[in-house]
C-alpha cells in the first residue's frame, strides 16, 4: 500500500490511501516469446551464479570433466609424441564456453 498526499492548491491536504491491486490472474505479458527469451537469460544467470558457489566436484563436473573426458579419449587414440601438448591443444580447440 501506498499513501499519497494531495497535490498543492489542495484544501484537504489529507494522506490518500491508494491500495496498489496485484495483477489479475490471467494478466500475462504482451509478447510471450519476449518472456520466454528474459526466462531463460535470467536462468543462465542463476546457473552461473550457483556455478561460482558451487563445491569443487560441482562445478569441475559441470565445466571441465565433459571436455576433458572427450580430450582424453582422444588422446589415448591418437597416441602423440607430446601427450600434453596435444591435450592442452584438444582442449583449446573444443573449448565449449569459446575462445577467451
Amino acid at each position: 500500500r501506498c499513501i499519497v498526499t494531495a497535490a498543492m492548491g489542495d484544501e484537504d491536504n489529507k494522506p490518500q490511501d491508494m491500495a496498489t491491486e496485484p495483477p489479475d490472474a490471467g494478466a500475462g505479458l504482451d509478447d510471450p516469446e519476449e518472456g520466454q527469451t528474459a526466462s531463460k537469460a535470467a536462468m543462465a544467470v542463476q546457473n552461473k551464479m550457483n556455478l561460482a558457489t558451487a563445491p569443487i566436484r560441482t562445478y569441475l563436473d559441470a565445466t571441465v570433466v565433459p571436455v576433458l573426458l572427450q580430450g582424453l579419449s582422444a588422446l589415448v587414440k591418437e597416441r602423440p609424441a607430446n601427450p600434453v601438448e596435444y591435450l592442452a591443444t584438444y582442449l583449446l580447440q573444443n573449448n565449449p564456453q569459446g575462445s577467451s
